[in-house]
């Protein structure tokens, strides 16, 4: 498993390099855009800095995705024993949660500790409202579906394009419904309403949905990966 590992640990380090490159560029760029000290500056650093951790778990997806198609068939292909390479998967994506929760703490705690002016949208730095335990959890959800999309992609280019796109697009629209619930109260309107209960229970609901395919996920990955012929 060790050579899998290491194997996957090249593409992962510069995956790893670009996320906190994208961070180092945001806060440079609200620093030079006059963000952290004048609350009436709105503009795409503001807006990307809120959207991070959503950001974070997009880039995780995609990574899987790849690792589960070209790095799976390469590192086949090189003589890697399928079981090895299943379990150096689970290792890689523990590594990428760790540390992408590392550096969610570290954004998220970042504008306090530096004394920027707060705004309303950065409550989605805190998208788990204080469960440290929730985001690598999702993290690691998010990259066993994503290693789902490669893997259907590889047996249908057609279904797998669809899934992917699909995706993409409800992470986006949770990003965006996140976003309008900040700056206008959107969330209190809902809960007012007698639909209430249901806003309520939707985020329970949809964990309880994502870790039941996270288990059945993993079942399928193991299935597949101990059958994948090398193409």
């Amino acid at each position: 498993m060790g050579k899998s590992l290491r194997f996957l640990l090249n593409y992962s380090l510069v995956n790893l390099g670009a996320v906190f490159g994208f961070a180092a560029i945001v806060i440079v760029g609200c620093y030079a855009t006059g963000v952290p000290h004048n609350p009436r500056v709105g503009n795409l650093f503001e807006t990307y800095y809120a959207m991070f951790p959503t950001m974070i778990l997009l880039c995780l997806f995609l990574y899987a995705f790849s690792m589960c198609t070209n790095n799976l068939n390469l590192g086949l292909s090189m003589g890697a024993r399928r079981v090895d390479f299943f379990w150096a998967i689970q290792a890689n994506m523990a590594c990428y949660a760790v540390i992408c929760w590392g550096l969610q703490l570290f954004m998220s705690a970042f504008p306090a500790l530096a004394n920027w002016e707060i705004r309303d949208k950065w409550a989605l730095l805190d998208p788990f409202d204080g469960r440290l335990w929730a985001f690598p959890l999702v993290c690691m959800i998010l990259m066993v579906l994503g290693c789902l999309s490669g893997m259907v992609m590889v047996k249908n280019k057609i279904i797998g394009t669809i899934l992917v796109t699909l995706s993409v697009f409800v992470m986006i629209g949770v990003t965006v419904f996140m976003m309008l619930s900040a700056d206008t109260g959107l969330m209190d309107y809902l809960l007012d309403t007698k639909w209430g209960w249901l806003w309520t229970a939707l985020p329970k609901a949809m964990a309880a949905v994502l870790a039941a395919g996270a288990i059945g996920g993993e079942f399928l990955i193991w299935r597949v990966i101990q059958r994948y012929v090398v193409r």
